[in-house]
């Protein structure tokens, strides 16, 4: 059961994550004119990557690339 759970709430998560590259997609593509909740994700993206320091950010890309290469290979 809780496999079950876990991958219930991994998929959502990878359903986020593509929703927010969508939206971010569609603010490349039209810029201002998306409209404001586009402008509202963008926002607070915006302050998230400001508020890391960029050892930070240098080091969430490393953790994330190796999950992702044990995830290829498992």
């Amino acid at each position: 059961m809780l496999a079950s759970v876990t991958g219930l709430f991994l998929r959502l998560t990878e359903a986020g994550f593509a929703l927010i590259g969508l939206i971010v997609l569609v603010y490349i593509l039209l810029g201002a004119d998306a409209g404001p909740y586009v402008g509202s994700v963008i926002t607070n993206l915006t302050a998230l990557v400001a508020a890391f320091t960029p050892q930070a950010l240098v080091g969430i890309a490393i953790v994330l690339a190796l999950l992702h290469l044990v995830r290829r290979r498992g």
